[in-house]
């Protein structure tokens, strides 16, 4: 499927270059580069565990029942994302880049999988929270350019990987409503995690515009997809999603040498 779509893609941009007039040389050399990204995983159960939250708290319980009045428990933006960019170029147009990024997603919602009972006169519910991930998504792509003095746009694509870390505890509440004796209070009981490397690909767009001969600011919007393979034993996503969508909006700064 990948060799379908390239195969298409190096025919248009071979024959826009004939008829391009170029006049930035960016060389056979290496660049590199770094920068960072709004992401968001997007579809599916992975999606709604661990999309763009803002404002959101570390524990689902408090967020489905507006019960927690101590803001240092909210995050302020999750995930947080660092990229890492290596590349070498063949010509002006044609470019194979590796890139790994950093992600850190604190605010997941997995199913929480509620269970009430009740030990003698108290009472108790257990649910899963505290969901967190870590990913390092890893592409090495096909980079097609066109440029001139002040920039220019390209497209890639390639194959991808991602080391993915996740994990959540699970949590009782014992509670009471009793009008002279209420109370409500947590109590860890485990935790649940696992690692896994997940197989895709990477593909992305963007715009690039020249700060001096050597260093340029790109801003690109790129998608990953990663398969899964579900086993349905726990409530992470790693064992009940099919798939992994991961959406970026970056902003990167780059240097040849």
């Amino acid at each position: 499927m990948k060799n379908i779509l390239v195969i298409p893609i190096l025919i248009i941009f071979l024959f826009s270059e004939k008829n391009y007039s170029q006049s930035y040389d960016s060389g056979d050399g290496f660049y590199s580069g770094f920068g960072t990204s709004i992401s968001s995983y997007w579809g599916g159960y992975f999606g709604e565990a661990y999309q763009m939250r803002v404002l959101s708290s570390y524990d689902y319980y408090d967020d489905i029942n507006y019960s927690n009045d101590n803001y240092d428990d909210y995050s302020i933006w999750s995930p947080y994302t660092i990229s890492f960019t290596f590349g070498k170029h063949f010509s002006d147009n044609l470019s194979v880049e590796a890139e790994s990024d950093f992600l850190f997603h604190l605010n997941g919602r997995v199913d929480p999988q509620f269970v009430t009972a009740e030990i003698g006169d108290q009472y108790f519910q257990d649910r899963n929270s505290y969901s967190t991930l870590f990913a390092i998504p890893i592409s090495l792509s096909i980079k097609l350019s066109m440029e001139d003095e002040s920039g220019g746009a390209f497209i890639k694509i390639g194959p991808a990987w991602q080391y993915t870390s996740e994990q959540y505890d699970r949590i009782r509440n014992y509670y009471s409503y009793e009008y002279y004796n209420s109370y409500s209070y947590d109590v860890y009981l485990y935790n649940v995690s696992k690692d896994e490397w997940l197989f895709g690909f990477k593909t992305g767009m963007g715009l690039k515009y020249y700060m001096s001969d050597f260093t340029y600011a790109v801003t690109e919007l790129e998608y990953a997809y990663f398969n899964i393979n579900p086993t349905n034993k726990t409530a992470l996503a790693l064992d009940r999603a099919p798939e992994a969508q991961l959406f970026s909006l970056s902003a990167k700064v780059f240097f040849d040498f």
